[in-house]
């Protein structure tokens, strides 16, 4: 298993699993941005990036107002 920190918490993965994999498991709006390691992922590369011990994650969200 790997341990990773996700948005502040952590959280406990099976070694080498896909971000995409992670992200397939979470709720999330249509429009989300990702970082892992203080760095952008591109979506085209959610299915390419794999999750290490000590990765962080940080997901994004974007809301509306007025």
């Amino acid at each position: 298993m790997a341990q990773i920190t996700l948005n502040g918490k952590k959280h406990e993965v099976a070694e080498n699993t896909l971000l995409s994999d992670l992200l397939s498991t979470m709720e999330l709006p249509k429009f989300f941005v990702v970082e892992k390691n203080m760095q952008i992922v591109y979506r085209e590369n959610f299915e390419k990036e794999t999750l290490k011990n000590g990765d962080c994650i940080e997901i994004a969200t974007f809301c509306g107002g007025g």
